[in-house]
């Protein structure tokens, strides 16, 4: 058992992620270190206790900036209408100094000067080679249809999404594309001669709007995808076998061979040992759970869920020992727990140790403990 001011400051980290607990912090501090005095004190029961009290504040936290954004809302409903009102109106046409103005505006609402850009941002790879760092946040979407005016016609464009961070895009035909972090898709920026996309690297889960006379085709690097209107989920992260996970509808699968099958719900493509195409059973928990911010992992290896978790935070791993690397585990985190949080986790409920390397916060070191 530890001693109870040693207890006390592992939890202030725990919940602060700095040295100093806030204010609110100090009352779950006082009955985790009082709980921690008695003589059969379970961490266990500690830990339990501390997550659902940072499941609570983050709910509080969630509608904090609901009402955040209703505010916002309102006031930039509010300028709009002004900025109509005062807008010099000749024949109910668009004068060309309008729409100057309006594509400015809209230029001023997607993309982010250079002087401003950071690594953590999405962005744009344009046909030209240039780089369009766009101002959107993990919530926002990327609507295609309002970019088309800020593009060529016919050109190609390819969204780059970083680690820490997600991107959602719109397309054209009402197509909905979620990319979990460090992946990159290519999309045309108009869909008019065509629906295809290309995922390139990540993971994607994709609900696509229903046309029978034009189906959606997805092109990945070991296999192509037609879809009628359905919702699937691609993996192409490298620590993982390549995936195409059918949620719901129907989905035809053919690899570069040209062997195809047709999945049913609950069911995923994959390359067999020989190298054919074949489909099994899928978690569809498992496979979709990154959705809805949570990293579910079974019988997994400590080098994967490493690789996985820093994407999510940003960070690289190094083991002590090779035969680290192949224990395998089974559990679930939260993506809105710090890293310091899922490490002491980790650290709680395994025999590891997991420190920072010296003098390198985006470097981690896992150890035997």
């Amino acid at each position: 058992m530890k001693d109870q001011s040693e207890y006390i400051h592992h939890i202030e980290s725990v919940l602060s992620g700095k040295e100093r607990a806030e204010t609110e912090d100090l009352p779950m501090i006082q009955r985790l270190s009082d709980l921690s005095a008695t003589p059969d004190f379970d961490v266990r029961v500690g830990y339990e206790r501390l997550q659902a009290e940072v499941d609570r504040r983050e709910r509080q936290r969630r509608q904090r900036r609901r009402l955040i954004a209703v505010s916002l809302g309102a006031a930039a409903a509010f300028i709009g209408v002004l900025m109509i009102l005062l807008l010099p109106q000749r024949g109910g046409e668009l004068l060309p100094e309008e729409s100057q103005v309006a594509m400015d505006l809209l230029r001023q609402s997607y993309i982010l000067p250079d002087s401003l850009a950071g690594d953590r941002d999405l962005v744009l790879l344009r046909g030209d080679g240039s780089r369009m760092h766009l101002r959107l946040g993990d919530q926002d979407t990327l609507k295609m249809a309002e970019m088309a005016h800020l593009l060529s016609p016919d050109e190609a464009v390819t969204l780059v999404v970083p680690e820490t961070r997600r991107g959602n895009v719109l397309l054209e035909d009402g197509t909905v594309v979620l990319l979990n972090s460090v992946s990159r898709l290519r999309m045309p920026t108009s869909l008019s001669d065509g629906r295809r996309i290309a995922l390139e690297s990540g993971e994607a889960l994709m609900n696509v709007a229903h046309d029978e006379k034009h189906p959606f085709r997805v092109t990945l690097p070991e296999m192509d995808l037609e879809v009628l209107g359905t919702t699937f989920n691609i993996c192409l992260y490298p620590e993982q076998e390549p995936t195409a996970t059918l949620v719901e509808g129907r989905l035809r699968v053919t690899d570069k061979e040209g062997r195809s099958l047709m999945l049913h719900p609950g069911e995923e493509a994959v390359r067999s040992r020989d190298g054919s195409l074949e489909s099994r059973p899928a978690d569809l928990r498992t496979e979709t759970a990154w959705v809805e911010g949570t990293f579910v992992f079974s019988h997994l290896s400590l080098s994967s869920i490493m690789t996985y978790l820093g994407r999510w935070y940003g960070f690289d791993t190094t083991f002590t020992s090779d035969s680290l690397k192949e224990n395998t585990y089974t559990g679930a985190l939260k993506r809105e727990y710090s890293r310091d949080f899922v490490f002491s986790l980790l650290e709680t409920t395994t025999k590891l140790s997991i420190t920072n390397q010296q003098h390198e916060e985006h470097h981690v070191v896992v150890s035997h403990r």
